[in-house]
């Protein structure tokens, strides 16, 4: 019913022609006897030039709704764009202009095409450019090396001068980008048809980014590879940056500064857009860095006429590991004296990938710093996997529940990467926190976050279990779709194209 709805104006409008067409001597002698030859003749010829222009309309109009939207968008599962169809409809109704005037005014079209032709000749020379553009954004839309939404970036002389973009429109004679500083580009398609473009949304609609950095060569390279990896991890969300393919750190090449270091995340631009990506990633891991001690190296010239002072700090030495935790939120507060005090009963825990530190239920009455490294809590579920709680970075505290009530382990917390944790127990701690009653608040407030945070978990596990599962419907692609192929829309670009 909505097809028949789209075509009964033309074919009304082409019935009316065509039914003045056969009965116009009967109109004629009828309505018309008094009428003069100008009128006798504007009506005949405009009832002939009229069924040539409605023909060309309804057939127009047949082959948009059962051709173009009805079986090659069937076949395809895909809106059909807009300049096929218009292209068709120049064509019909060209050739109806060339059958008016063979067939209502009698004239010999021969001449006429050959004059066409000649002026067709002048008009392309003239607005070659505009020409261009034309056939190039036909060429786009059939050979479809790009859709709207997808991120782009066009290749120019120098790196400097690429230009990273979103497609936001691609149209007869230009294509619109918008950029990462939310500035619109608009592109002649001739120019985009010369450009090198890489489309970072195909062919997955996820890519990879690639940052360095150079970092002292008196740092162990596993140091340096556990603090940035757990960086990187420690960002990635599934949301934007993802955890699948798994983010990973690489030794690059050595250069006079130090060894460079290749960290290495998938992205998915439909969430994040690249240079955002790159910025959450490079706070997280130059925070890391920072609360293990390691400085990225800088350029530098060195003339040494005393022993050199040790910029980079080691956990293992005790000097070194003292200033490191004096740096946490959880003992910044204190004074050397009192942190003297809990310093050296304070117990290493070190954690290779996967090592679990202690598991939910578990009696303990001590809590954790992270000094190196990330870690995840987890709470079981019934019926299902265990759903993940929050992480913990370098300079992170955590199990404060068992210092103040000494009850089992709200979670599992296990290492995500190979960790360095400091155990403290509750005999140790106890006098500081009589003393000091901002740390007892501050040890009172991270319990109840993750006391809010775990009930949060267990929620969305009950809400999702009860909830029915969901059917996912399998489609079927014709043969048909092989010649058609980057043509068409997928379903979802059409409703994201019918969204905007």
């Amino acid at each position: 019913m909505k097809s028949i709805g789209r075509i009964w104006l033309p074919a009304a409008v082409f019935v009316a022609f065509l039914l003045g067409l056969l009965n116009r001597q009967e109109l004629v002698d009828q309505f018309l006897v008094n009428a003069n030859f100008l009128t006798r003749n504007l009506f005949t010829y405009g009832v002939q030039i009229g069924v040539w222009l409605s023909a060309a309309f309804l057939l127009n109009r047949i082959l948009a709704v059962f051709f173009w939207d009805g079986f090659i968008g069937r076949i395809s599962e895909r809106r059909v764009p807009r300049l096929p169809k218009d292209i068709t409809g120049i064509i019909l109704f060209v050739l109806a202009g060339l059958a008016i005037t063979s067939t209502v005014f009698q004239q010999d079209i021969r001449g006429m095409l050959a004059a066409s032709g000649v002026i067709g000749v002048i008009i392309g020379l003239a607005l070659r450019t505009v020409i261009l553009d034309l056939f190039m954004g036909l060429a786009i839309h059939v050979e479809r090396p790009f859709k709207i939404g997808d991120w782009v970036m066009l290749h120019q002389n120098r790196v400097e001068t690429h230009i990273i973009a979103e497609i936001i429109e691609v149209n007869w004679r230009t294509t619109r980008l918008r950029t990462t500083r939310n500035n619109m580009v608009v592109i002649p398609n001739s120019k985009l048809g010369e450009t090198i473009v890489t489309n970072y949304m195909e062919p997955k609609p996820h890519f990879r980014i690639d940052l360095d950095f150079t970092i002292d060569f008196d740092v162990p390279p596993e140091r340096v590879i556990r603090v940035m990896t757990a960086g990187v991890r420690a960002s990635a969300d599934d949301e934007g940056v993802l955890e699948d393919p798994e983010p990973e750190v690489r030794m690059k090449e050595s250069t006079l500064e130090g060894m460079e270091y290749e960290v290495r995340f998938f992205i998915l631009p439909a969430k994040i857009s690249p240079n955002e990506a790159r910025h959450v990633v490079n706070r997280s891991v130059l925070e890391h860095l920072a609360h293990s001690g390691i400085m990225p190296a800088h350029s530098k010239e060195e003339v040494f006429i005393a022993r050199r002072e040790r910029r980079t700090l080691d956990a293992s030495l005790d000097e070194d590991l003292y200033q490191l935790l004096t740096r946490t939120d959880l003992f910044r507060s204190l004074s050397a004296k009192e942190f003297k005090q809990v310093f050296p009963k304070m117990r290493k825990h070190a954690l290779g990938e996967g090592d679990v530190l202690y598991r939910q239920g578990a009696e303990g009455r001590s809590m954790f710093v992270c000094l190196e490294g990330l870690l995840t809590s987890t709470v079981a579920m019934r019926g299902q996997d265990d759903a993940k709680v929050e992480t913990y970075r370098a300079g992170q505290h955590f199990g404060e529940g068992n210092i103040l009530n000494g009850s089992g382990r709200a979670s599992t917390v296990m290492a995500n990467t190979e960790a360095l944790a400091y155990e403290i127990d509750h005999a140790d701690l106890a006098p500081l926190l009589k003393k000091h009653g901002e740390l007892k608040e501050k040890l009172e407030q991270g319990a109840g976050e993750q006391k809010e945070k775990i009930k949060e978990q267990k929620k969305a596990a009950r809400k999702k279990r009860d909830s029915p599962p969901k059917e996912k419907s399998a489609t079927k692609r014709s043969v048909m779709q092989t010649f058609f192929t980057g043509i068409f829309d997928t379903p979802e670009e059409r409703k994201k194209g019918d969204g905007k």
